[in-house]
This record gives C-alpha cells, sequence and structure tokens, in this order.
C-alpha cells in the first residue's frame, strides 16, 4: 500500500509543481502584457505631448504675427498722425512768418514815407 500511497504522493506533489509552473508562467505573462501596454501609453503620451508641443509652438508664431500686425499697424497710424501734426505746423509757421512779413513791411514803408 506504501506503493500507491507513495505514487498518489508523487502525483499530488507532481500536479501542485504543474500549478505552480503555471501560475508562474501566468504572472509572467501579466507581466509582460502590463509591459506591453505600458509602453504603448508611453508611446501615445509622447505623440500627445508632441502634438501639444507643436501646436503651442504654431498658435506662439500666430501670437507674434497678430502682434506684429498690429504694431506695424499703429506705427503707420502714428506717422500718419506725425505727418498731418507736421503739415499743420508748417501752414501755421508760414501764416505767422507771412504776418510778420506783412508787419515789417508794413514798419518799413511807414519809416520811408
Amino acid at each position: 500500500m506504501t506503493g500507491q500511497n507513495g505514487r498518489a504522493e508523487d502525483a499530488g506533489t507532481l500536479d501542485a509543481v504543474r500549478r505552480l509552473e503555471q501560475a508562474l508562467a501566468g504572472h509572467t505573462d501579466a507581466n509582460e502584457l502590463a509591459a506591453a501596454r505600458l509602453a504603448v501609453a508611453r508611446g501615445e503620451a509622447d505623440g500627445i505631448l508632441a502634438a501639444a508641443r507643436a501646436a503651442g509652438t504654431e498658435e506662439g508664431r500666430r501670437c507674434v504675427a497678430a502682434l506684429l500686425a498690429q504694431a506695424a499697424a499703429e506705427a503707420d497710424a502714428i506717422r500718419a498722425g506725425g505727418r498731418v501734426d507736421a503739415q499743420e505746423l508748417r501752414e501755421r509757421v508760414l501764416a505767422e512768418r507771412d504776418g510778420l512779413v506783412t508787419e515789417l513791411a508794413a514798419i518799413v514803408t511807414a519809416e520811408q514815407a
């Protein structure tokens, strides 16, 4: 009877070893699957980050272009306003000069008379 009992114990031990090996293999497979999924997730995150950087860079370029266009328009308006102011000043100076010339001519004419 010991022989059969010993064989039953051996079979039970062998079965336990097989179950342990299967569990370990399953654990290894789960780790490999998790590592693969993590690698995919990292790849997706890197892609999202790269796209966000590109979008931010493009948005930055658009903002800079808009600011430069606005600054150019303001500079044009300031120059145009300066030209108008300069023309008005020229006209006032000429009018004052003409008035002074007229006064001087009247003084000289009065002194000669």
